[in-house]
C-alpha cells in the first residue's frame, strides 16, 4: 500500500511539474510569437484583408522602371518570395507559369524578391520575363506598406479608385487559376 501511495504522490508531482513547464513554453511563445522578439521587424503585423484598401507604396523594378499602387493594373497580382524560403523556391515554376498566362502581358504581375540582392539573382531572371520585379531586404518598404512579413504570399488587387484587396494574404496560385 505504500508503494501506491509513493507513486501516485509521484505521478502528481510530475503532473505539476508538467504544467509549469507548459506554462513556461506558452509565455515564451507569447513573448516570441512567429516573428521573434517583441519590437522586432514584423512583429504584430497584421495582414491586409479582402476589402481593405491597399496603403500607398513606391518602389524601383529591377528594369529601373518605378512602381507604385497607381501603376498596378486591374486584378494585378503581388507576389511577395524570398530566395531563403523554401516553398518559394518550389512555388516559383507555379508562379512564373502563372504569370506568363495572365491576360495582359508582365504589367499585370508584380513580384517582390525580399533578401541581398546576390542571393536574389535566380528568382528574378527567372521572374523577369513574366512579371515587373523589385529587389528589396526584409522589411523594405513594399513589404512594410503592405504589411507582408511572411513567404511566400500574394495579394491580388482590384483597380477602383482605391485599389482595393481582393484576395488575402496568402494565395495559393492553382486555385486561383481554377477560379478564373
Amino acid at each position: 500500500m505504500a508503494a501506491l501511495a509513493s507513486a501516485v504522490v509521484l505521478v502528481g508531482i510530475l503532473c505539476v511539474l508538467d504544467l509549469l513547464l507548459t506554462i513556461g513554453v506558452i509565455k515564451k511563445l507569447r513573448e516570441y510569437g512567429p516573428a521573434g522578439p517583441a519590437g522586432a521587424p514584423g512583429r504584430g503585423m497584421t495582414p491586409l484583408r479582402p476589402g481593405e484598401e491597399l496603403p500607398a507604396f513606391t518602389a524601383v523594378a529591377v528594369d529601373g522602371a518605378p512602381v507604385s499602387r497607381s501603376s498596378l493594373p486591374d486584378e494585378a497580382l503581388i507576389a511577395f518570395l524570398s530566395p531563403s524560403c523554401e516553398p518559394c523556391r518550389a512555388e516559383l515554376p507555379e508562379l512564373v507559369a502563372y504569370a506568363a498566362a495572365e491576360p495582359g502581358g508582365r504589367d499585370r504581375t508584380l513580384a517582390v524578391v525580399v533578401g541581398e540582392p546576390g542571393e536574389c539573382e535566380y528568382f528574378v531572371r527567372e521572374l523577369s520575363p513574366v512579371a515587373r520585379v523589385v529587389v528589396e531586404p526584409k522589411g523594405g518598404p513594399v513589404c512594410a506598406a503592405l504589411r507582408v512579413d511572411a513567404f511566400p504570399a500574394a495579394l491580388r488587387v482590384r483597380s477602383d479608385r482605391d485599389r482595393t484587396v481582393v484576395t488575402g494574404h496568402v494565395v495559393e496560385l492553382a486555385r486561383e487559376a481554377s477560379a478564373r
